[in-house]
């Protein structure tokens, strides 16, 4: 089979789930077969995610070994899992030494150790070391994310040597973009692009040309720092390296952008108030219907007590209410709009906190900024307030309290906004995980207790 499928072939994977569950339909497998063998990894593996089990496996047996792998490659942790339990071990252990070392301690990862171990017997003893060595790193580090197959070289290679060595490079590296030069003792002492040995005299060494001012990370450093340092550079790879300078492997660009993807939707989830576990980068069909709930009732449960603070509130000023009912018809509005405040300003800081925009040591100047921020955000809204609760025919002191009310919630929501975010940085908290449902409980507690506190003063109540 070619490596690459035949692209004239090639269709959107909407349309290959449609040809394939009419296959299955029809229990036409060798019309699938053909349908399938010329189609891309990422399709196939895109339509077998949105399909239950027994299917799942149906169309995984009719793929050939080389193109299993590869959707193997591209498949969602939890249809992995399930494929892996339906084949035999020989076939696992296969398909485990095919796959790139990382993809294999990925898919590793999500098995209890005992399972671990099992399937690691399966595969061939130096490809199994390789793993191993990959688990014994933090599952969030850029140790679980480089590859050993990089193209090494020497400094005294003359440019004509190196694309003569090239040549000869196992086909299966990861990138032929960068040539990272070590020196007898494995260390890594320059990196040279491809394009620079291409274009220079055949007679020029490599340490004449290779860039000496490295960017490296440590195998233990955060994926996160990871994809920030690719992004800020530019990167096609990252070199990882021990503290003496030892090359251990490169982080391709691929893996870094898959964990770009994973990060927004685990701040994604977490930021609506979601436990990411169990979750992050499953397709939705994949995620079993038990498992949301559980993942979403601990903060619905938690939210759901500390709403009653509002309750709390309104009943402290029940009198108030009970004497100008009219001020009741404004509480969802100052309360909705309190909330989309704060969430505004606490998108606005998770997203600076995670490009490294913006440190703790900025506290004081942030929240100065969204102070006035708000202050201004809460003039404009408050006079809009002032005239929509005259338009409703209240009378101006009514108009008062709202617009004034609105101008305090808005500073009040923005600098909690602000401060919130940058203390659950502090204390090493994921601020996506805190900040939204926290900051939606507190403004609508206080916000609530503020509107009432200025009604009394200017209506004397």
């Amino acid at each position: 089979m070619p490596d690459k499928p035949d692209k004239s072939k090639i269709t959107t994977y909407e349309d290959l789930e449609q040809q394939v569950r009419n296959a299955l339909t029809t229990d036409d497998l060798a019309a699938l077969h053909k349908q399938i063998a010329a189609q891309h990894p990422a399709n196939i593996a895109a339509v077998i995610d949105r399909l239950n089990h027994p299917q799942r496996h149906q169309v995984f047996a009719l793929l050939a070994p080389e193109q299993a792998t590869r959707v193997l490659d591209e498949l969602s942790t939890e249809a992995t899992r399930q494929l892996l339990d339906d084949l035999p071990a020989p076939e696992i252990g296969a398909l485990l030494d095919r796959l790139p070392m990382d993809e294999a301690a990925e898919i590793l990862t999500q098995d209890v150790p005992q399972r671990q171990q099992e399937l690691l017997a399966l595969m061939s003893p130096v490809n199994a070391g390789q793993v191993r060595a990959l688990l014994h790193y933090p599952l969030e580090s850029a140790g679980r994310l480089m590859t050993e197959k990089f193209v090494q070289a020497r400094p005294e290679m003359t440019a004509e040597e190196t694309l003569a060595y090239l040549r000869q490079v196992n086909a299966d590296v990861e990138t032929l973009t960068n040539l990272y030069v070590l020196n007898p003792e494995g260390q890594l002492v320059g990196v040279v692009s491809l394009r620079d040995v291409v274009v220079a005299p055949p007679e020029r060494r490599l340490d004449e040309m290779m860039n000496t001012r490295l960017v490296t990370v440590a195998p233990e450093t955060d994926r996160e720092e990871v994809a920030r340092l690719v992004s800020h550079y530019d990167y096609l790879a990252l070199p990882v390296v021990t503290p003496d300078r030892k090359m251990l492997g490169i982080i391709p660009v691929d893996r870094v952008i898959d964990v770009l993807v994973s990060e927004s939707t685990e701040d994604i989830l977490r930021f609506g108030g979601m436990e990411g576990g169990g979750t992050i980068d499953q397709p939705y069909f994949t995620v079993s219907l038990p498992l949301v709930i559980r993942r979403r009732i601990g903060w619905l449960l938690l939210l759901f007590l500390a709403e009653t603070l509002t309750g709390n509130v309104l009943r402290i000023f029940e009198s108030e209410l009970e004497r100008v009912v009219a001020l009741s018809f404004f509480i969802p509005l100052l309360i909705g709009t309190g909330g989309n405040t704060g969430a505004q300003t606490v998108s606005t800081l998770i997203r600076g906190l995670a490009l490294g925009e913006i440190q703790f040591r900025d506290i004081w100047r942030v929240v100065r900024r969204e102070l006035f921020g708000g202050l201004l955000l809460g003039t404009v809204l408050g006079i809009v307030a002032l005239v929509r609760t005259l338009l409703w025919g209240n009378g101006i002191e009514i108009a008062l309290v709202v617009a004034l009310a609105i101008l305090a919630i808005c500073t009040w929501a923005n600098t909690i906004g602000s401060l919130v975010p940058l203390l659950a940085y502090k204390l090493k908290i994921d601020p996506a995980v805190v900040s939204a449902p926290l900051i939606t409980t507190l403004v609508d507690a206080t916000g609530l207790a503020i509107y009432m506190l200025i009604a009394k003063i200017i209506l004397g109540l």
